[in-house]
């Protein structure tokens, strides 16, 4: 899954992956994978939860950068980088799906990710599409 992000992030080279936040550039190796929804320390079986449109490639670490930014509950950022779906709170329907949840990339382009393949959706998936 971790190359498919980074490919996705890279518009499909893996090596031209940049931060799907803030645009930064991350190459093959930099960055590290958010997981949108909060796996929990004992982890997540959750396929929706543990698959390709539950990942996002951001720059920094779990205290730095747009993924410090996600990882810091309840400040500012965090709230920001919620709105952009790059944080979605547990539960139950599809406001809580990451398959529903669109991301705002820079320049605030909305997009859904795609559950199998490494791209960016431009209309919301339907049932059929995400499952």
């Amino acid at each position: 899954m971790r190359k498919l992000v980074r490919t996705r992030a890279g518009g499909g080279y893996p090596e031209q992956a940049c931060c799907e936040a803030c645009g930064i550039w991350l190459g093959e190796h930099g960055g590290q994978i958010q997981h949108r929804v909060a796996r929990g320390m004992g982890g997540c079986s959750d396929p929706a939860i543990n698959g390709l449109a539950g990942a996002a490639l951001l720059c920094g670490t779990s205290y730095t950068g747009c993924h410090g930014d996600c990882e810091a509950r309840h400040t500012p950022e965090a709230k920001k980088m919620e709105a952009r779906g790059f944080v979605i709170r547990h539960g139950v329907g599809p406001e809580y799906d990451p398959r529903y949840v669109p991301l705002i990339l820079l320049g605030d382009v909305e997009v859904w990710l795609s559950e199998t393949e490494a791209r960016y959706l431009y209309e919301p998936p339907t049932e059929r599409q995400a499952a």
